[in-house]
């Protein structure tokens, strides 16, 4: 878990040195930068039921064990894109906008390397995927949550469903995901695959909110 536990360290200096996120955490939400930033959740988030069973179903004859903890983590994670569209419509934002969108190119190449590796590759390295993710929610998701509600009143202080709820489930679902990898994830190769595949989508997500904040769009 060392190397996991770097990419982890890594990833929350990479999205705390991005401006909006440090003024998000001091109190300054820009709510143009957070509807982007659901946007793109939206876009991600629509997938990841469906690229986590993928792996599952890939795993099923050779890593039963985590087989299983697949199919239950794909079944958590249904219907959490429309955490994102209800947020967003509490912003005043239509589902019809969101879904015409396109998603920054960080954030569509991250879904693009998720179906890779869950279809093609070797599907234990997607707990790489999760870990990172999952942890990064379990880091900044219910601090960010609380410090932008206070500045979503025209929302009535709602607009952060996604990010309330995730801090919550992600910081049971990193403890879950160490215990997996840590037990169930033990061949050398397995584990370097779960090391890249966390570089990769490390990288990856903190280029999303970089380019979030810059205004970059495919």
């Amino acid at each position: 878990m060392e190397h996991l536990l770097q990419v982890r360290r890594r990833v929350l200096e990479g999205l705390m040195a991005i401006d909006p996120i440090r003024a998000t955490l001091a109190g300054q939400l820009d709510p143009r930068l957070y509807v982007a930033y659901l946007t793109n959740v939206f876009h991600y988030a629509q997938h990841s039921a469906t690229v986590i069973a993928l792996a599952g179903s890939r795993c099923v004859s050779g890593h039963a064990e985590l087989a299983q903890y697949l199919f239950k983590h794909a079944d958590e994670e249904l219907g959490h894109e429309q955490w994102a569209l209800d947020d967003l419509a509490a912003l005043g934002v239509p589902a019809e906008r969101v879904r015409a969108s396109r998603p920054v190119p960080a954030c569509a190449a991250m879904v693009g390397y998720e179906y890779f590796i869950a279809g093609h590759a070797n599907p234990v390295g997607l707990f790489g995927w999760l870990y990172t993710l999952e942890a990064m929610g379990d880091e900044l998701g219910g601090r960010i949550a609380q410090a932008a509600a206070p500045k979503l009143a025209g929302a009535g202080g709602r607009g952060v469903k996604f990010l309330a709820g995730h801090g919550v489930a992600d910081h049971d679902h990193t403890a879950d995901l160490t215990r997996m990898i840590s037990t169930h994830v033990t061949e050398a190769a397995d584990r370097a695959d779960v090391d890249h595949v966390a570089d990769v989508v490390g990288q990856l997500y903190v280029d999303m909110f970089r380019q979030i904040a810059a205004g970059t769009s495919s």
